[in-house]
């Protein structure tokens, strides 16, 4: 399927043909930027607007139909605002952007206020500064868990002697360690290309490992809390 690329990919401008729908657009699922909550979003109130945007398919002169609105999250607890561009149906813009869902539960409060960093930068779209943000929290278990060295390739080695984890994990953290340095220097060494794909891969190992070790113990805890005393294993 040919793909439209606009001219201006800013689609918060219309460029054209702009008037109120007389159909509201239908419901649409998304996360909630606010309450972080999945839910089906309708548009508030009878506003949309429709619109048009130049631009190209397969270098051929191209218009596309935009609508755009503000929807409010079904979340009793939440009922944020968004305000949402669709072009052909397909959702193209959402501000507040949506966020990467995370699990804050026993997190330290540095790690937690960096992972948090991480996942603004890449709803914003700063994909290399949301690695570098990743990188970062690399450095601070490190920190909080007594690792030694002059770099963080020796700490990330030391750690191996200070905490318990899969070896999958701390192999993760070295490409993470790579992909921070690349982010953070002209010259890439390991990744070519840091975009949306490789910063939302990297928060998601970021998860696992923190997943790993500050959060299992708790689920485990909790999992074993609902056995009946008189329980044994079989």
């Amino acid at each position: 399927m040919a793909i439209f690329q606009p001219n201006n990919p800013n689609f918060f401008q219309p460029e054209g043909n702009l008037q109120q729908l007389q159909i509201k657009p239908a419901p649409i699922t998304i996360r909630c930027p606010h309450c972080r909550q999945l839910g089906t979003f309708s548009v508030f109130g009878s506003a949309a607007i429709e619109y048009s945007k130049n631009g190209q398919i397969e270098h051929r002169p191209a218009m596309q139909i935009c609508s755009a609105s503000i929807r409010i999250c079904p979340n009793a607890e939440c009922f944020g605002f968004v305000f949402v561009v669709l072009a052909n149906g397909r959702v193209v813009e959402i501000e507040p952007p949506e966020l990467i869902d995370f699990n804050s539960e026993n997190l330290p409060l540095p790690i937690l206020a960096t992972l948090r960093e991480a996942i603004s930068c890449h709803a914003a779209g700063a994909h290399r500064a949301a690695a570098m943000m990743v990188r970062r929290l690399l450095e601070e278990i490190c920190d909080l868990n007594s690792a030694q060295g002059s770099n963080l390739h020796q700490k990330l080695v030391s750690l191996k002697t200070t905490i318990v984890l899969p070896e999958a994990l701390f192999e993760a953290m070295m490409e993470l360690k790579a992909l921070g340095n690349d982010a953070a220097h002209i010259e890439a060494k390991a990744y070519d290309n840091i975009g949306s794909e490789e910063a939302a891969d990297s928060i998601e190992l970021a998860k696992e490992i923190l997943k790993a070790l500050y959060q299992l113990q708790s689920l485990l805890s909790r999992l074993q809390a609902r056995k009946p005393p008189s329980a044994s294993p079989s």
